[in-house]
């Protein structure tokens, strides 16, 4: 179970580190999205992400990685498209973390380039 767990959050957040790759595969099947386009797609990323943290925390995942909890219960009165959408939420969230991440490592990574080559004499 821990490692099922930790597995999960991990693919997702290595979905997460290639997500610009997966981004650009899909502007150049589309024409120009517009800025509209590209809000709206933010926002319903932000949407899912904060989606994820509610089911993260009513389905007790955390309890499940640290393991505090070492048995699954499931409800089998609830359906399962609930239960598959929570953890794909869930997913949502891992991923999105990753991506922004993984930006946020570039972006440094960038302003140390541009400094390092301000630096160096001509």
């Amino acid at each position: 179970m821990l490692s099922a767990y930790w597995g999960f959050v991990f693919m997702s957040l290595h979905l997460g580190f290639h997500w610009s790759v997966m981004m650009g595969m899909a502007k150049r099947l589309t024409k120009k999205p517009s800025a509209l386009q590209t809000w709206i797609l933010r926002i319903i990323a932000v949407l899912i992400a904060g989606y994820g943290v509610y089911a993260f925390v009513k389905r007790d995942i955390g309890s499940y990685l640290l393991f505090q909890n070492q048995f699954a219960f499931f409800d089998f009165e609830e359906p399962v498209l609930l239960f598959l959408l929570d953890y794909i939420a869930i997913m949502g969230l891992f991923t999105a973390v990753g991506h922004y991440i993984c930006s946020t490592i570039r972006k440094c990574n960038g302003a140390k380039k541009q400094r390092e080559q301000k630096e160096r004499p001509s």
